[in-house]
C-alpha cells in the first residue's frame, strides 16, 4: 500500500477567507492534510475528512517537526511566507517571501499576485472568483468545487429570513444602513445578534431558510451551509464572490466602487446607501424560486 501524500496548506485569515479556501481540499482526497491557520478558524476545519491536523501559526515548534511532500501557501503574509520557505518539501505553490518582498513561487501564482499590486485589475478587470484564483495558484483546474465545512449544525429551520447585518472593523464601508427598514418589510425575519461562539453563529444561520447579508463571514457560512443568500456589496469586489448558483448579489453602480477603503467613506450617499430595501425584497422573491 502506497504512502499517502503529506500536504501542508497555509491559510491564516480572515476566517471567511479560510472557509472559502476549503474547496481546495477536494484535490487532496487521497492525502493527509495539515492546515496551518489561526485558532479562531479551527471550528471551521475540525472534522473535515482528510484534514489530519490543524495547527496554529503560533505553534511553530509543532509545525517544524512535520514532514511534507507539498506546501500550498495562499497568504501574502510574512509569517505564512517565511514558514512556507522554511519547511522542506519537493513542491511549493502560492506565495513566498524573498529579497525583502512577497513573490509568487511560480507562474501559476503570478495572476493572483498581480491582483494585489494592480487596483485596476482587481477592482475593474478581474472576472475570476476567489476560488478559481486559489485553484489556479495551486495548479489545479477549477470545476466549481464547493465549500467544505467540518461543523454540523444542531439547529433546525426556525426562521424564514435571517438578516446578517454585522460587518468586521477592517472594511467599515461594507455596512448597510437600511437593515431596520428591511425588517419592517418582511413578515418573518430574524436579526443577527452577538454569539458567544462560532458554533452558535453557525447554528443561527442554519436555522434560517434565506440569509440577507453583506460581504462577511456570515455570507461564506450561509453559502457553505447551502442556504439561499442575498448578498449586498459596494466597497469590495463582487466579481470574486462564488455563489454556487444559490446566491444573488446586489451591488453598487457607482463608478468608485469597489474601492476597498479601510476608512469610513465621506461620499453622501455612499455606495451601500444606494442599495434599497425594496431591491432586496425583490431579490428575496426571485431567490425563492431557485431550486435547492
Amino acid at each position: 500500500m502506497s504512502k499517502k501524500k503529506q500536504i501542508c496548506i497555509i491559510k491564516l485569515g480572515a476566517i471567511g477567507d479560510v472557509l472559502r479556501t476549503t474547496p481546495i481540499l477536494w484535490n487532496f482526497c487521497k492525502a493527509d492534510v495539515v492546515w496551518v491557520t489561526e485558532k479562531p478558524a479551527f471550528a471551521l476545519l475540525r472534522n473535515i475528512p482528510g484534514v489530519k491536523k490543524i495547527v496554529a501559526i503560533s505553534d511553530l515548534a509543532q509545525i517544524k517537526q512535520l514532514v511534507f511532500d507539498e506546501i500550498y501557501n495562499f497568504d501574502e503574509d510574512q509569517r505564512a511566507c517565511l514558514l512556507a520557505n522554511a519547511l522542506p518539501a519537493d513542491k511549493k505553490k502560492g506565495f513566498t517571501f524573498k529579497n525583502g518582498s512577497y513573490q509568487p513561487f511560480d507562474a501559476d501564482a503570478e495572476y493572483a499576485f498581480a491582483l494585489s499590486k494592480n487596483d485596476e485589475l482587481k477592482f475593474k478587470l478581474n472576472q475570476k472568483t476567489y476560488q478559481q484564483l486559489i485553484f489556479e495558484m495551486a495548479g489545479f483546474l477549477w470545476k466549481g468545487q464547493d465549500y467544505l465545512l467540518g461543523y454540523r449544525p444542531r439547529s433546525k429551520i426556525k426562521y424564514d429570513i435571517g438578516i446578517n447585518y454585522r460587518v468586521g472593523k477592517k472594511f467599515p464601508n461594507k455596512a448597510w444602513p437600511h437593515w431596520k427598514r428591511l425588517a419592517k418589510l418582511l413578515n418573518s425575519a430574524c436579526l443577527q445578534t452577538e454569539f458567544k461562539t462560532l458554533e452558535g453563529y453557525m447554528d443561527w444561520i442554519n436555522s434560517c431558510r434565506i440569509i440577507v447579508t453583506g460581504d462577511s463571514l456570515g455570507m461564506h457560512l450561509a453559502l457553505a451551509l447551502k442556504k439561499k443568500v442575498v448578498i449586498l456589496m459596494g466597497s469590495t469586489s463582487w466579481n470574486e464572490i462564488e455563489t454556487y448558483n444559490r446566491g444573488m448579489i446586489i451591488h453598487s453602480q457607482l463608478a468608485c466602487a469597489p474601492c476597498y477603503k479601510k476608512v469610513k467613506c465621506r461620499n453622501n450617499p455612499f455606495c451601500m446607501e444606494l442599495l434599497t430595501p425594496e431591491a432586496v425584497c425583490a431579490a428575496i422573491k426571485k431567490i425563492r424560486q431557485l431550486k435547492p
